[in-house]
């Protein structure tokens, strides 16, 4: 069941799982909602001592929409930062997955401090181009990611049951990749960062080479490249995931119940 925080004049929604290390979750698109992270690779990290927050993001599921003018890269990491105040979360860790890497990496440059781990799954720190499309809908945009849902999977399995749960947002997906994704370029300013950072991505996922550049230019990166996997490592090998983001986070790997 989804909970509701009130913050900043909007309300995001978000699910709590576990308990343990906290891990805040952000999911990719923009666009896309949170639905995308709902999936055994993410959730059975509850399993390991670790407890998953998973927000939908502003203008995403069933969090709050706002104008498009509001759709800033600074604005979704500030509802992340005010959603953590507001769990009374002194510090945490935080996973991005493709955009919400992004996000994650504009938080852990605004607010170090308040995190102890970060991962990154095939993201970027910039600067990105991303093929996009304007959209006038919500269903245009679901139609157009139809198209492109198969690209994201180098299995035969194509996990269009997944495809069927995401909710799209047109709104934020013209703001982010007409507006924002262009203008975004983090290079210098990750440089400095000293949290402990895993950095996971498919050996073939076009976002690999940008992985590789934060392991190099990073100062407390790990890199783990996964083989035979796309752009959803944690759903493609979700086994062999959770196994490393646990470790990564907890020291140790609980044996399945």
């Amino acid at each position: 069941m989804a909970n509701i925080a009130d913050i900043d004049g909007v309300t995001l929604s978000y699910s709590d799982t576990g308990s343990g290390t906290i891990l805040l979750c952000l999911h990719g698109g923009m666009g896309v909602d949170g639905q995308t992270l709902h999936v055994p690779g993410i959730l059975n990290l509850s399993e390991h001592g670790i407890q998953v927050i998973i927000p939908d993001q502003r203008g995403h599921g069933n969090s709050s929409r706002s104008s498009d003018a509001e759709y800033t890269h600074a604005t979704w990491a500030a509802d992340v930062r005010s959603l953590a105040q507001h769990l009374d979360l002194s510090r945490s860790a935080l996973l991005g997955h493709s955009y919400g890497g992004f996000l994650a990496l504009e938080y852990a440059v605004r607010w170090p401090d308040s995190l102890t781990h970060l991962v990154l799954v095939a993201t970027s720190a910039g600067p990105v181009s991303a093929r996009s499309v304007t959209v006038a809908t919500d269903a245009e945009l679901r139609e157009y990611f139809h198209g492109l849902w198969p690209l994201f999977f180098v299995g035969e399995n194509k996990h269009l049951d997944l495809f069927e749960r995401v909710g799209f947002s047109a709104g934020p997906y013209n703001a982010a990749f007409k507006r924002e994704l262009p203008a975004y370029d983090l290079r210098e300013r990750v440089r400095h960062l000293r949290i402990p950072m895993l950095l996971i991505v498919g050996r073939t996922d076009p976002y690999r080479v940008h992985m590789e550049w934060l392991a190099e230019n990073t100062p407390s990166a790990t890199l783990s490249v996964f083989e035979g996997v796309g752009h959803f490592p944690f759903i493609e090998a979700s086994v062999d995931f959770v196994r490393e983001v646990t470790f990564f986070l907890t020291g140790h790997v609980r044996p399945a119940a």
